[in-house]
């Protein structure tokens, strides 16, 4: 929603309702309460998967660590919705005491007006963390697959330096290019259907670059497995680091996929808002999607904890609710459970163990 300030400044904040009655609605009261009650899921979710993903080494400490970070991330807009709904519902009015609903809009009459940045310093704070947000969950597919890209560039050594240099300047330039990009929407300098653009490229880009460097690894594989290639490929490193990034891009595939296709979603379904062709239902689609957004750890964390077997098998183990089910469905699961947890950690130990002593 763009908001005056003064007589001629413009922002953008990333919220469709202002001054809304929200408490004296029953049904809005009941989607509230869900809400609330799903956002305390969420946020047991989210802590759970990051103790499981650096508890059970799978892939590099790098990639670990990004993972984790923005999937922790979460909270941010946790955060940013506590700081906003108080002015969605009402209980802080912004100009005129009525209700405004829009998302882009060069009509004055549209948009609240007040006289100073001062009156809204916590719309400030909480929308430039909620695109902050945004932008960083745009770019995560590009951050993976640039760390992707260095295992393979380093692919003689990658597994035995830490090299945390790589995790660290990926987040570090990430943060800073999505603060910012943040700052200049909210000021309208970066306007809506430029800031979709760039969103939009880096996604596209980024999932092009992974299916490059998946067939990349496949191809070295395919050649350490050819009996006549050079004895150069038969290094017990380049072998181990080879199969290391194909697997953790094939297990990451569903991942990739289903952060590009739903991110695309959002962005076509803001377009839509800002160019007024969803106007009869706009309301219902933009709560909805505010809703899928603002509780996202809800599809992602089942995702990625299916797709790779020693997380999945150690997050049924945490949740009481899920090991019963799976107790239920048959009597010998859980120990078949608890089997493949082991062996999939010894799988990983002999993995390490025998990379280091190829490196002695």
């Amino acid at each position: 929603m763009n908001i005056f300030i003064g007589n001629s400044s413009k922002y953008f904040f990333p919220v469709f309702t202002l001054n809304s009655a929200y408490y004296s609605d029953y049904y809005a009261m009941l989607f509230i309460i869900i809400h609330i009650l799903l956002t305390f899921l969420c946020c047991l979710l989210t802590i759970q998967v990051c103790l499981i993903i650096n508890s059970v080494r799978v892939f590099h400490s790098n990639m670990s660590i990004i993972i984790t970070v923005i999937l922790g991330q979460w909270f941010e807009v946790l955060i940013a919705k506590i700081i906003i709904f108080p002015y969605q519902s009402g209980f802080l009015t912004v100009g005129k005491d009525r209700v405004f609903q829009s998302w882009i809009t060069d009509n004055p009459s549209e948009m609240p007006q007040i006289s100073k940045p001062s009156e809204i310093v916590p719309l400030f704070v909480g929308g430039i963390m909620f695109l902050h947000y945004a932008f960083t969950l745009t770019f995560s597919v590009f951050i993976l697959t640039c760390e992707r890209a260095c295992a393979t560039f380093f692919i003689t050594d990658y597994e035995k330096k830490s090299r945390a240099y790589i995790c660290t300047t990926l987040l570090l330039l990430t943060h800073t290019a999505t603060f910012l990009l943040s700052c200049l929407a909210t000021c309208e300098i970066l306007n809506f259907t430029t800031g979709v653009a760039i969103s939009g490229v880096f996604i596209v880009g980024a999932v092009v670059i992974y299916f490059i460097i998946l067939h990349i690894n496949i191809s070295i594989q395919k050649r350490l497995d050819d009996h006549d290639q050079q004895q150069k490929y038969y290094s017990l490193a380049i072998r181990f680091q080879a199969k290391e990034n194909a697997r953790s891009l094939q297990l990451a595939k569903k991942v990739v996929l289903f952060a590009a296709f739903a991110i695309l979603c959002g962005m076509g379904l803001l377009i839509l808002a800002a160019m007024h062709w969803i106007d009869d239902y706009i309301i219902y689609i933009v709560t909805v999607a505010e809703a899928v957004f603002n509780l996202n750890p809800l599809f992602i964390v089942p995702i990625g904890m299916y797709s790779v077997p020693a997380w999945r098998d150690r997050f049924i183990k945490k949740t009481p609710f899920l090991l019963r089910i799976r107790t239920f469905s048959s009597k010998n699961t859980s120990k078949i459970a608890v089997v493949e947890e082991n062996e999939a950690a010894k799988e990983t130990d002999i993995y390490f163990n025998r990379l280091s002593e190829a490196w002695k």
